[in-house]
């Protein structure tokens, strides 16, 4: 099963706590949190495969404030 950490930086304009509640809303996403440093907020999610972590990472960037993402695929040993 595909996962991974989305990395996400928010515009200052908007109110974070919305940005953080969509996130939560998106399909796949596990967990999303605000954070304090380089980035505002780090989401864990999981797929099925891969056009469906595709489609979460494209939910993830279509929510009102995120204005960049860093995609972290978690490698399986």
């Amino acid at each position: 099963m595909p996962a991974a950490y989305i990395l996400i930086d928010l515009n200052m304009s908007v109110d974070f706590a919305d940005s953080l509640r969509d996130l939560r809303g998106i399909d796949g996403v596990k967990r999303a949190d605000l954070v304090v440093g380089p980035d505002d907020c780090i989401a864990y999610i999981e797929a099925a495969d891969s056009t469906q972590m595709m489609n979460t990472i494209r939910a993830i960037r279509n929510v009102a404030g995120v204005s960049k993402t860093d995609t972290r695929s978690i490698a399986e040993v």
